[in-house]
């Protein structure tokens, strides 16, 4: 897996831009180094980075190559992971996945990536594998972690009229206690979502769980 990690390091150090380091650490707070590449040029790598990929390689291998990823310092190689592992199939989703994005949520965590794995990674996964589901969300709703616990509120977030709203609202009902910001933003959102195509729902659930502050103000955003 060497060989391709080096591979990609030419690649990014010839779009790498100083000139935005700075900026792009303070948006961040400082949490990880940057290369100073934006999006576009980002995606860009990714792609022809992609295109040199053997198509033999393995679901191990290509998890080996995440995990290698994931251990850089600049952030731009958690996020090109993360733009490689958005165009993986549905359908090539196994239940092992779980531990490694387990993984991947627990380490280098910050919004820019736990937002991307929660909604399109762990919700391709929760379709596949809906059996595994409460089990998973078990531990995380009880982990220490936030970042686990977002999940939870999140994952469902692009499923529209096949949401569980029985379930999403006993996330909400699990987490509300915590005011931490990123919990508190994403039961909001989560509501949010849901009030696009049923916001009578949302008001309840806004009423009955007695939703307050940064919660209630995102929940209710569109909600007449």
């Amino acid at each position: 897996m060497t060989a391709y990690i080096d591979d990609l390091s030419k690649r990014l150090e010839l779009v790498r831009d100083s000139s935005r380091v700075t900026a792009k650490e303070n948006y961040m707070k400082n949490k990880f180094p940057f290369l100073g590449i934006m999006s576009g040029p980002r995606k860009e790598v990714m792609r022809a980075w992609k295109a040199t990929l053997p198509t033999t390689l393995t679901r191990n291998e290509m998890w080996d190559i995440i995990r290698e990823l994931w251990q850089k310092e600049e952030r731009e190689y958690h996020q090109l992971a993360l733009d490689w592992m958005l165009t993986w199939n549905i359908k090539s989703f196994e239940k092992s996945d779980i531990e490694h994005i387990y993984f991947i949520l627990n380490n280098q965590s910050w919004w820019d990536t736990v937002d991307g794995i929660a909604v399109h990674l762990v919700g391709k996964y929760a379709k596949k594998f809906p059996e595994e589901m409460p089990r998973i969300i078990s531990e995380w709703l009880a982990h220490p972690s936030f970042w686990l616990n977002r999940t939870c509120l999140i994952y469902q977030l692009k499923f529209k009229e096949k949401t569980d709203l029985g379930l999403q609202q006993g996330y909400i009902h699990a987490l509300k206690w915590n005011k931490e910001f990123f919990i508190q933003k994403a039961i909001g959102w989560s509501l949010r979502e849901v009030s696009k195509w049923h916001p009578e729902w949302v008001r309840q659930v806004v009423q009955q769980e007695e939703l307050k502050g940064l919660a209630y103000r995102e929940a209710m955003k569109y909600v007449p």
